[in-house]
């Protein structure tokens, strides 16, 4: 009973032994993140002076990026805009499953209903957005020189996403700020803003050849025309 009790007093008197972490989650991710992603945010995945850590970030913080192609960063640290995707969808989804694969926490891919109340999300966004993005939503600087993005090319899952990891400059808005409901209607009121642009679109614009033809023939014309009314003007003056 003696040996037993000094046993256990001496194998409690040790260190605890650390506990290995467990493997990156393979699968199709793994290659292109080590080609695209590893020189800045570190091969584990846990940042480096060029780049922060991905770990723990969050599917919808890794899509966002992604998607709108604000990574991969051509010159670490600088904020790139909207430029669009840079890579196809199926590697940017392998990329999205293994970095939040590497560590629980963020939040996930948002799913969105865009048949929301228009009238209820114009007004959620002139209390919570437009001060940054315009009223159109068209972007506007917000001092020191940054710049809130316009959101014109963003689709309703970026728009949500954006609203939940706050990129850049923009606040995170959680659930007690935002809760679903009032990103379906912000959503949704940002999509009519982009039909009702395209629909004030000039008509003839992308209608074919014939159209966009005629449409160049009379601007020749009215060219011409104040190009004789010029000439015409000055030779009655001599």
């Amino acid at each position: 009973m003696i040996a037993t009790a000094l046993l256990g007093a001496a194998l409690g008197a040790l260190p605890p032994v650390p506990q290995a972490e467990p493997p990156a989650p393979a699968g199709a991710g793994r290659a292109p993140y080590l080609q695209y992603c590893a020189s800045c945010h570190g091969a584990d995945a846990r940042g480096g002076p060029n780049a922060p850590s991905l770990r723990g970030v969050g599917a919808a913080d890794v899509d966002f990026m992604l998607t709108t192609g604000r990574m991969p960063a051509a010159v670490p640290w600088l904020e790139i805009g909207h430029r669009g995707a840079q890579f196809p969808q199926a590697t940017i989804d392998a990329l999205v499953a293994y970095v939040a694969g590497l560590q629980p926490g963020g939040p996930p891919i948002p799913v969105v209903v865009a048949g929301g109340d228009v009238d209820r999300g114009r007004t959620l966004f002139r209390e919570n957005c437009m001060h940054c993005h315009g009223v159109s939503a068209g972007g506007a600087a917000i001092g020191g020189r940054q710049w809130a993005p316009s959101l014109n090319r963003a689709t309703v899952i970026q728009v949500a996403e954006a609203i939940r990891v706050g990129p850049a400059e923009m606040p995170k808005f959680g659930e007690r700020q935002l809760d679903q409901r009032d990103v379906d209607d912000i959503a949704t009121y940002l999509s009519s803003l982009r039909a009702q642009e395209r629909g004030a679109a000039l008509p003839l614009a992308g209608s074919g050849p014939v159209p966009e033809g005629l449409l160049g023939w009379i601007s020749a014309g009215v060219m011409a025309a104040g190009a004789y009314a010029f000439s015409a003007g000055k030779r009655a003056h001599r």
